[in-house]
């Protein structure tokens, strides 16, 4: 058993706003406070978060931007640096891609490169079959490979190369107890021009044709009902459609910084989202008491496995004013994903389970 501090290094292609950023950033900030040393190199032009993994202690690597295509070079560019590491973690295909490159680099030099990856998504299969090309390499590569959801789990179970002693399924994880709302609900309202009688409903997400958000755009446009679209473009004509579709009760806020304080004013949280593996903001909702009515795939419907959690729907027509009243008033359903999150889905928990398998790797 290593009981010194290890140096671990993460690689991300994007630093940008969204799921994965969070979950990488909680699991970087609790390594950090376990006593590790901790260094994320991203190699892409999206950025956005750099000051705030810098800003809890982690050692940001971005000296390198990644060439449109296969970038062979960047291969060399991790070589340089992977060696100083005991535990190199990639998240996501793309590092993993370079990652297993390397791997096959070092098998002809005599060297063995242990790596341990993370998929958060696996949207690309479908909307990029060749991905499974390099899906299949990475599950050869692959010290472990952890998967933060049962149906990503099966997809490596059946790739013939990859061998199910190293496929672990991790649950994601959340803070548990998040700083309290820097801004009071009613001066938030005010600020952004909510009206007060009216019920808010938030979603947040990258405002993406995956997102689902422009048919919650036009559901809600028949309801007297305040939703909150929060999140950075990925497509920007999308984007616009939606914009251009909402009504006044519709407020499309871009990427912000302020998601505690926003869940602060909101009486529900809302997902249209047609895939997910194991969403960190239903998750961050849950920690903040607010409902959750989800859409029903199940990346969502997973959270009901034990328990009533959240409130699922099939059609946005199931999306009626009296239904959403009445989930605002569920404090059961509230209850029961609060303890369900706490027992199963916290940071702490996440991060001691990822550490006992880099600690199986360097013994």
């Amino acid at each position: 058993m290593v009981n010194r501090g290890m140096r671990i290094l993460h690689l991300c292609q994007f630093l940008g706003v969204g799921g994965l950023e969070q979950v990488l950033f909680l699991l970087c900030k609790e390594q950090i406070n376990s006593g590790h040393q901790v260094s994320l190199f991203v190699y892409d032009h999206d950025q956005r978060w750099t000051e705030k993994f810098r800003n809890v202690g982690v050692q940001i690597i971005n000296n390198y931007q990644k060439k449109d295509g296969l970038d062979l070079s960047l291969v060399s560019i991790i070589e340089d640096m992977a060696w100083e590491f005991d535990i190199v973690h990639s998240h996501d295909l793309n590092p993993g891609i370079y990652l297993s490159l390397l791997k096959l680099k070092s098998l002809f030099r005599f060297r063995t490169l242990k790596f341990v990856h993370t998929t958060h998504g696996m949207e690309h299969i479908e909307l990029q079959p060749k991905t499974r090309i390099y899906e299949a390499l990475l599950g050869l590569m692959a010290s472990t490979i952890f998967t933060v959801s049962p149906k990503f789990r099966d997809y490596y179970s059946n790739q013939i190369l990859t061998k199910n002693t190293k496929i672990k399924l991790l649950e994601n994880g959340t803070d548990v107890n998040p700083s309290a709302p820097s801004v009071e609900a009613k001066t938030l309202k005010d600020k952004l021009g909510l009206a007060n009688n009216h019920l808010i409903g938030i979603y947040v997400a990258r405002v993406v044709p995956l997102k689902g958000q422009l048919e919650l755009i036009q559901r809600f446009n028949h309801l007297p009902i305040t939703l909150l679209l929060v999140g950075p473009s990925g497509d920007q004509k999308y984007f616009q459609q939606c914009k251009e579709l909402a009504d006044d009760s519709i407020k499309i806020l871009g990427s912000r910084d302020d998601i505690v304080d926003l869940l602060n004013l909101s009486d529900f949280y809302i997902s249209h989202s047609l895939h997910e593996g194991l969403p960190i903001s239903v998750l961050e909702a849950g920690v903040a008491r607010k409902p959750c009515l989800l859409y029903d795939i199940p990346g969502h419907s997973q959270f009901n496995t034990e328990l009533k959690t959240v409130e699922l729907f099939k059609n946005t027509s199931e999306l009626t004013f009296e239904r959403i009243e009445s989930l605002t008033k569920n404090l059961e359903i509230v209850n029961n994903f609060e303890k369900l999150i706490f027992r199963k889905y916290s940071i702490k928990k996440m991060s001691s389970d990822i550490e006992k398998t880099y600690q199986e790797l360097i013994c």
